[in-house]
C-alpha cells in the first residue's frame, strides 16, 4: 500500500509539473510573437525622495531581452536585469525550474501561480514568481527575489494590446528603505538637466508607473533606439 502510495504520489507530481509547463509554454507562445516595439507612454516616478515630474516618454523593445525609455532631453531609464527583462529572458531560455503553486485571487480573478527557480546563474534574480491569467495566459503580476536588492514587483493591466500580451499599464513596485532605487534601474540626467539633490529615503515602497498610449509592433527600430 505505501509502494502504491508513493507511486501515486509520484505521478501526481509528473502531471503537475506537466500541467504548469504546458501553461508557461502557451504563455511563452504569446509572449514571443512580438520580436520588437516602440510605444508612447507616460511615465510617472513615485518614490520620496526624489522629486521627478511625470513625462513623455518612448519605450523601445527588442527581442529577447533590449529595454529602453527614452525621454527627449530628459531621463533615460536602463533595466539591467530588471523585472520585465528577466521575465522575458527567463521564459525565452527555459532556464529554470517551474514549480505549480496552485491559485490565488487577485483583482476578483482566480490566477495560476507558478514559481521559477533559475538553474544556472542568471545574475542577481533568486526566485521569480508569476500570477497567471489560465484564460488568457497573460501574466498579470510578476514577483522577482533577488540576492542583493529585495523584491520587486509588477503588476500588468490589459487592454487594447492584450493578444500581443502588451499591458496597457505596468506599475513597479519596489522597497526604498535602505537604498535609493533598485540595481536594475539606472536613473540618467542629461547635461541639460539637473538631477534633484539627494534625500534620505524613507521606509516603505517606491513606484514606477507607465501608462501606455500606442504601440507600433513588429515594424523595425531605429539603428539608435538601444543608444
Amino acid at each position: 500500500m505505501l509502494l502504491v502510495g508513493a507511486a501515486l504520489l509520484r505521478w501526481e507530481g509528473a502531471t503537475e509539473a506537466q500541467d504548469v509547463q504546458a501553461l508557461l509554454s502557451k504563455v511563452r507562445s504569446k509572449i514571443e510573437r512580438v520580436n520588437d516595439y516602440s510605444a508612447d507612454a507616460r511615465l510617472k516616478i513615485d518614490v520620496s525622495f526624489m522629486k521627478v515630474p511625470e513625462s513623455s516618454v518612448v519605450v523601445y523593445f527588442r527581442k529577447p531581452d533590449a529595454f529602453r525609455i527614452k525621454k527627449e532631453g530628459g531621463i533615460s531609464i536602463l533595466p539591467k536585469g530588471g523585472v520585465t527583462v528577466s521575465l522575458n529572458s527567463l521564459l525565452a531560455t527555459g532556464n529554470f525550474a517551474a514549480i505549480d503553486a496552485g491559485t490565488e485571487p487577485y483583482e476578483g480573478v482566480l490566477l495560476h501561480v507558478v514559481k521559477l527557480v533559475p538553474l544556472k546563474d542568471l545574475g542577481d534574480i533568486v526566485l521569480t514568481t508569476l500570477y497567471i491569467n489560465d484564460k488568457t495566459l497573460l501574466v498579470s503580476k510578476a514577483v522577482t527575489t533577488t540576492r542583493n536588492n529585495g523584491t520587486y514587483e509588477i503588476a500588468l493591466e490589459y487592454g487594447k494590446y492584450a493578444d500581443w500580451a502588451l499591458p496597457d499599464k505596468a506599475v513597479f513596485t519596489f522597497n526604498t528603505s535602505g537604498y535609493t532605487l533598485p540595481k536594475g534601474l539606472a536613473l540618467e540626467y542629461d547635461q541639460g538637466e539637473k538631477a534633484p539633490a539627494p534625500k534620505t529615503p524613507s521606509d516603505g515602497k517606491g513606484m514606477i508607473i507607465l501608462t501606455y498610449s500606442r504601440y507600433v509592433i513588429n515594424k523595425g527600430l531605429p539603428a539608435d533606439a538601444f543608444k
